[in-house]
């Protein structure tokens, strides 16, 4: 089995040093290049772990870079593989369906919801934006719709475990597991 792991050189540099301490931390060898879908790889494997540090990225993915997003997904699939986004939270988020409770972070620091004059999940409209930010229930529907049109896969994962969680999704053995 494999021992190496591809990581995409576009990848944030000093984002990611838990997860390269644990990789080396576990004979897990880190080869940084360009790769056309996905942050990580493996030789050998059919699935790409695109990496997510929390849901506000994924709503900027699904909203804002919907086309963009969509893009890679179908680019992954094309060329064979599966494509897991790996979402990098705790609880109490585990499955696509507990999205939905989501509030976009701009609205719990907007001064007219906490003062009661808005109510990001009911309103049509934001009280100080032209335009409601995406919620969790939006967010939900989108992210659903994505895994049945596109072919990906959405998984949650405890920041700490991410590296091991990648490890299981390329089949990458670590610590002579």
């Amino acid at each position: 089995m494999a021992t190496t792991i591809y990581e995409d050189s576009r990848q944030q540099a000093g984002k990611h040093e838990a997860k390269h301490a644990w990789f080396a931390a576990h004979g897990i060898e880190l080869v940084r290049k360009k790769l056309d879908t996905g942050d990580y790889a493996t030789d050998g494997s059919n699935v790409l772990v695109d990496t997510k540090r929390n849901i506000a990225e994924v709503a900027m993915d699904c909203g804002r870079d919907h086309k963009r997003f969509a893009r890679e997904m179908d680019r992954a699939r094309e060329a064979g593989y599966r494509l897991v986004v790996l979402v990098e939270v705790g609880a109490p988020y585990r499955t696509v369906g507990d999205v939905a409770k989501w509030v976009n972070d701009v609205c719990k620091r907007c001064e007219h919801r906490r003062a009661g004059h808005c109510d990001p999940v009911g309103a049509m409209r934001c009280a100080k934006y032209r335009t409601k930010p995406m919620q969790g229930a939006t967010l939900a529907r989108i992210m659903w719709r994505m895994q049945e049109t596109h072919g990906c896969v959405f998984e949650f994962v405890n920041p700490r475990q991410s590296a091991r969680r990648i490890c299981e999704l390329l089949g990458v053995t670590y610590d002579g597991k």
